[in-house]
């Protein structure tokens, strides 16, 4: 299973500066069998990084300096199109005002080559700075991520503080927000806005899809806890490593058959 981490991503941009980051994160990847984890070359994402990956984990694009170039919004759906695996992991959006930056605008490019909208909201609890727990009837407990799987755990919970929200006119809906939550930039109604979605090359609306996709609302899930920058480190609340690992091997599942599959003929 070969996994690469966008060095793009504001999480591994962090990561690069501090080396801890995602530590934790890393960690647990090196636990799964036959993981292999990589940061990509500085610079854009290439197609040839790409093939030699099973799965992409996006943390944030923020800031134009950091925008998809055309070349990365054609090769990273054709390398998907192809089995490749992608995790996209978004942020908060901006509240008008206050010195919260819109992390969405760039992800959402992306997230829209797949029918999946992100939108520039900011859902929290309605107690500023309060913990959110997405959880029971918020989960889609028939999902293998959500489930586990033979070697994976359940999840039973997933923490956040605050988040944007997912429309998913494509792919099925992972974890759902709660109707508690307050979406402070727009005033948005929770109910049918979600957290987590993931899009399959079995689904009915992928028809032309040859691999998988899950796209995340917080990319602080992957933070290490103790960390504060830039948000607080949450990989350890509730299920989030979980939530993780198992995401990761759902995505690289496909790709990796198959190329295990080659290998043996």
């Amino acid at each position: 299973m070969r996994v690469l981490i966008d060095s793009n991503g504001l999480q591994a941009r962090v990561h690069a500066q501090d080396g801890r980051r995602l530590s934790a994160l890393l960690e647990r990847l090196e636990t799964l069998p036959q993981c292999a984890v990589r940061f990509s070359a500085p610079g854009p994402l290439t197609a040839a990084a790409l093939r030699e990956s099973d799965v992409l984990v996006v943390t944030t694009r923020r800031g134009e300096e950091c925008a998809y170039t055309e070349e990365e919004l054609a090769h990273i759906p054709a390398w998907v199109r192809r089995g490749g695996g992608l995790l996209l992991m978004s942020g908060h959006g901006d509240i008008p005002g206050r010195p919260y930056p819109d992390m969405t605008k760039h992800d959402a490019q992306l997230a829209r080559r797949f029918g999946i909208e992100i939108e520039n909201s900011f859902f929290a609890s309605p107690v500023w700075g309060q913990l959110v727990e997405l959880s029971g009837e918020s989960l889609l407990a028939s999902h293998p991520i959500i489930s586990g799987g033979a070697r994976e755990r359940p999840v039973r919970s997933l923490v956040t503080r605050n988040c944007c929200s997912i429309i998913c006119a494509a792919g099925a809906a992972l974890v759902s927000l709660t109707k508690a939550m307050v979406d402070y930039r727009n005033g948005l109604p929770a109910q049918c806005r979600h957290f987590a979605v993931a899009l399959d090359a079995g689904a009915a609306d992928a028809a032309d899809l040859g691999g998988r996709v899950v796209v995340v609302a917080n990319s602080g899930l992957i933070g290490t806890e103790g960390t504060q920058f830039p948000g607080l480190g949450l990989i350890e609340k509730g299920d989030n490593r979980i939530f993780l690992q198992n995401a990761v091997s759902w995505l690289a599942n496909l790709n990796y058959v198959r190329r295990r599959n080659a290998d043996e003929r």
